[in-house]
């Protein structure tokens, strides 16, 4: 499927596609047809951008949404669509687990923690979660120690 980057770009400048999520790198946007874009605001955003992208790039996994394409200048990162989940016991219950921690101990979860270089700490937020296909996956998981060093307070 081939992405007509000017097309999104336009919709966003005329506020034609709904904002669904807002973070301080990105502005999550719905393109009506199962995928959203993710709009870099600032230089963390395109760093994330990025990050997902070769996450992504480097192998399907189960554990995230799918990413489509990738603008390239990594303004614009077009992943599936995922609807958003109640709570994270939603993922436990999933993973047979009684919490994330646990879940993150798992072998197939660590190791793509530690081979993608993934921080914790948005893992933990309901937000980096959503359901594709009544499955759990990461749509938030371009926090990695590479991107760590823009969110340095300065």
């Amino acid at each position: 499927m081939r992405v007509n980057f000017e097309a999104i770009r336009r919709g966003i400048l005329e506020e034609k596609l709904p904002v669904i999520g807002i973070g301080s790198g990105r502005i999550v946007y719905d393109l009506g047809n199962g995928y959203v874009v993710k709009r870099a605001k600032n230089k963390k955003g395109l760093a994330q951008n990025k990050a997902e992208f070769r996450i992504a790039a480097a192998g399907r996994s189960p554990l995230i949404a799918n990413i489509l394409s990738i603008s390239m200048d990594y303004k614009y990162l077009i992943m599936e669509k995922a609807d958003k989940i109640q709570s994270v016991e939603t993922v436990c219950r999933y993973h047979n687990v009684s919490s994330l921690k646990e879940l993150f101990r798992k072998k197939y979860f660590s190791e793509f923690i530690r081979n993608n270089e993934l921080l914790l700490p948005d893992l933990y937020r309901k937000s980096s979660w959503g359901i594709i296909n009544g499955r759990p996956v990461l749509v938030d998981y371009g926090f990695t120690k590479d991107v760590r060093k823009y969110y340095r307070l300065l």
